[in-house]
C-alpha cells in the first residue's frame, strides 16, 4: 500500500450524517468533499489497488487512556495499560476493544484507545458497503497536535474534538472539563497535515488484534521456483530408483533363465532357451506316461465322460508313477459306468475296468486311463 496515493474518511458522530473525506495523491490533498460520492467527483471508477485507506471514527465513540507505567518493561506496561483501560469502561470488557501506540519509551505515557467492538464492526461493516478495506483507522483526537498545556481544539467531521496533554473530549464535555484551561485553535489544513502524515507514521492504529485487516502475501516467484526445482529433483530420484530396481528384477530373472537353461540342457541338449526346453522336457514326460499333462488328459477326459452319466460317482482318484491314473466309478447300474467307459474309449484313452459289488447294492468299477 502506498500512501503517496490514498483515501481518508472522516466518519460523523451523528446518526444519518455524510462522512467527510479527502483524497491524497503524491502525498497532497487534491480533493475532498461530503458524502460517499468520492469516486465520482473524483473522476474514477475505481481506487488505485495500491491506494490507502485511512478511516477516522467520531471522537465520542473512542475512549483515549493516557497511562504511564515507568517502572515496567515496555511491553509489560502496554499490557498494563490495556487491561487498565478495559476495567475502566463502561461496558463488560468482553463487549470492549483495547488497542495500544507503539510507545517505545517507558517514561512517555502509553496511549490507549478503547471501542465497543459493535461500532468496530459497524464501521468495518459500512466501510466494506462503500467498497473499502480500511488499512488504517485512528482516532479523531489523535490528529490534533498534543498542546504543551491546556487544550488544541479543532473541528473534525463537522465535530469539535479538544485535546490536552492526557484527555481528549468532544466540545459537549468541555465545559465541565476543562474550567478556565487555556484553548489553543487548530486549522484545518493541520488536521489534514497530520491525517496525511498518519497514513505514513499512525499514531495509533485501530486495525490490531482481533481487527487487524487480513493481508493476503503475495506468492514469493523465487520460493515457487525453489520448491519447482526441488519436486523436480526427488520425483527424478524416485524415476532412479524404481529404474535400478526394475534393472536388478530384470537382471535376476535373466540370470535364473540361465540356470534354469543349463539344467534344461542336462537332458535336452538340443535346446536353445528356458521354452524350448520345458517343451521338449515335457514331450519327454509325456513319452514317459509322466509330466503334468500325463495327469490331467485323463482326468479332463474321464469328467468329460462322466457328463452323459449324471447317476456315476468318483469314490477315489489317484495317479502311479508311471502316470497311470487309477479312479474307482460308483453308479446304481452298471450300463450307468459303462456309458463312462464308452466315451473314454472314444475319445482315444486306454483303459481297463474291474467290477464289483458294493454291500448297500451299487456297482462298483476299479478303473485305469493312459493317454
Amino acid at each position: 500500500m502506498s500512501s503517496r496515493d490514498a483515501l481518508i474518511v472522516f466518519l460523523p458522530e451523528a446518526a444519518g450524517a455524510e462522512p467527510h473525506w479527502i483524497r491524497v495523491v503524491d502525498g497532497a490533498l487534491v480533493q475532498a468533499g461530503v458524502g460517499a460520492n468520492w469516486l465520482a467527483a473524483c473522476g474514477i471508477a475505481a481506487l488505485p489497488d495500491q491506494a490507502r485507506v485511512m478511516l477516522v471514527p467520531p471522537a465520542a465513540l473512542v475512549t483515549l487512556y493516557w497511562t504511564m507505567h515507568p517502572d515496567l518493561p515496555v511491553r509489560q506496561g502496554r499490557a498494563a495499560a490495556r487491561v487498565a483501560a478495559l476495567a475502566g469502561g463502561l461496558l463488560p470488557s468482553d463487549q470492549l476493544f483495547a488497542a495500544t501506540d507503539a510507545n517505545e519509551d517507558p517514561s512517555n505515557p502509553h496511549i490507549v484507545a478503547v471501542a465497543s467492538r459493535a461500532d468496530m464492526l459497524h464501521w468495518l461493516l459500512w466501510a466494506q458497503h462503500h467498497g473499502l478495506d480500511p488499512d488504517i483507522i485512528v482516532p479523531a483526537p489523535l490528529l490534533l497536535p498534543e498542546p504543551e498545556s491546556g487544550f488544541a481544539r479543532g473541528l473534525i467531521a463537522g465535530d469539535t474534538v479538544l485535546r490536552g496533554i492526557d484527555m481528549a473530549l468532544t466540545a459537549d464535555m468541555a465545559p465541565a472539563l476543562i474550567a478556565d484551561a487555556p484553548i489553543a485553535d487548530v486549522s484545518s489544513g493541520v488536521v489534514e497535515g497530520r491525517a496525511i502524515a498518519a497514513l505514513d507514521a499512525p499514531p495509533l492504529d485501530l486495525r490490531q488484534g482481533d481487527f487487524a485487516k487480513r493481508v493476503r502475501r503475495a506468492m514469493d516467484g523465487r520460493a515457487v521456483g525453489r520448491v519447482a526445482l526441488w519436486s523436480g529433483l526427488i520425483l527424478l530420484a524416485s524415476l532412479a530408483i524404481a529404474l535400478i530396481g526394475i534393472a536388478k528384477q530384470h537382471g535376476e530373472a535373466s540370470r535364473l533363465d540361465r540356470e534354469s537353461l543349463a539344467l534344461a540342457q542336462q537332458v535336452t541338449p538340443g535346446a536353445t532357451d528356458a521354452v524350448q526346453a520345458l517343451v521338449e522336457m515335457e514331450g519327454k514326460l509325456a513319452a514317459r506316461g509322466a509330466g503334468g499333462r500325463a495327469f490331467t488328459a485323463p482326468v479332463a477326459g474321464l469328467l468329460a465322460a462322466m457328463q452323459d452319466a449324471p447317476g456315476v460317482a468318483v469314490t477315489s482318484l489317484s495317479r502311479d508313477p508311471d502316470g497311470m491314473v487309477r479312479a474307482t466309478l460308483a453308479a446304481a447300474k452298471a450300463d450307468d459306468i459303462n456309458i463312462v467307459l464308452l466315451a473314454l474309449q472314444a475319445a482315444g484313452f486306454t483303459i481297463t475296468a474291474t467290477p464289483s459289488q458294493e454291500p448297500g447294492g451299487r456297482t462298483l468299477a476299479d478303473i485305469t486311463v493312459r493317454s
